[in-house]
């Protein structure tokens, strides 16, 4: 429905709305009084409800008034952000990338990928989002953000995806459990043990893939609980409420309450993944990428972790 108020009246409106007086709201504008009183009139008019109590002595807000100010300051300063976007995107030095990551990719990948990249473009403000993989693949396609670190999945709708690094898991134990006491811990040993284990959700199906295991070894598993995160698993770990199988770089996580030990037997078959938009061409966008193949590869050299061979351009 347009009633016909245009982003020129919005503006005097919540500004004499903050002002609540016609003379300081004009001089502030720019603008004489009584075109400024002609407008909200026609604001009045259209929307059919008075915006002012108007006196000789003060103005102030109506309740319609109140409510019209709180969606007004959010329209406009959505429109001055999407100006301001748009104006540095013509500028092909400068910009806005959102970039979204599992655990791993926020407190070991991301950050040196951001540090090398800053170099080649500092003007560009790069957000960063903690999300899981499910999410992450939702508002990549609807373009909220432009560059997904994700764990294994199928490859999603309309988007390009190379796998960055690999790496294997190990078994979580509270601190001082009989089973510290070995070097590696066997599948044998954690089916002797209360599992915290993963909820199998879109993305890293780590149950899917540790039940596989276990059901080949001819063992089941005792899950005491699930949950969909591995800082989630590593705090009941912590409690003592069991233990868990989980990807090996949680052992860069130091705490006092927790223990690791190799499982030998599992595969180094976890992966994390970048996903962007299929098609992209940005030049912004396009370094950015090449950046995170390069520094990828170092940082899975340093936490020992499987470099993604020869990846694909």
């Amino acid at each position: 429905m347009n009633i016909g108020i245009d982003l020129r009246q919005l503006r005097y409106f919540v500004c004499l709305a903050e002002e609540l007086h016609f003379g300081r709201a004009a001089q502030r504008l720019g603008i004489a009084q009584a075109p400024l009183s002609q407008q909200i009139r026609v604001m009045e008019d259209r929307l059919g409800v008075a915006l002012f109590h108007r006196t000789t002595r003060r103005t102030r807000l109506t309740a319609a008034g109140d409510t019209l100010l709180r969606h007004a300051r959010g329209l406009l300063g959505g429109m001055d952000l999407a100006v301001a976007q748009t104006r540095a995107m013509a500028d092909e030095t400068t910009g806005r990338i959102t970039v979204a990551g599992v655990n791993l990719a926020m407190t070991h990948v991301i950050p040196p990928i951001l540090a090398e990249f800053r170099k080649s473009w500092p003007a560009v403000i790069v957000d960063i989002v903690h999300l899981g993989t499910s999410e992450q693949l939702r508002l990549l396609d609807l373009g909220e953000i432009n560059v997904a670190f994700i764990r294994p999945t199928e490859r999603p709708a309309h988007a390009q995806v190379e796998t960055l690094m690999r790496e294997g898991f190990v078994a979580a134990l509270p601190t001082g459990h009989p089973l510290t006491a070995k070097d590696a811990v066997s599948l044998q040993d954690l089916a002797q043990e209360p599992l915290i284990g993963y909820a199998p959700i879109l993305g890293a199906s780590y149950a899917t893939l540790l039940m596989n295991e276990f059901r080949r070894a001819g063992l089941h598993l005792r899950i005491v609980q699930e949950c969909t995160h591995t800082t989630s698993v590593a705090a009941h770990v912590a409690s003592g409420l069991g233990v868990a199988v989980m990807p090996s770089w949680i052992t860069n996580i130091r705490s006092p309450y927790i223990e690791f030990r190799p499982v030998p037997e599992l595969p180094r078959a976890i992966e994390l993944v970048a996903a962007w938009p299929a098609g992209e061409s940005s030049p912004i966008m396009l370094d950015f990428l090449e950046t995170t193949r390069r520094v990828s590869r170092r940082v899975a050299a340093e936490m020992g972790l499987d470099p993604a061979p020869s990846l694909p351009r």
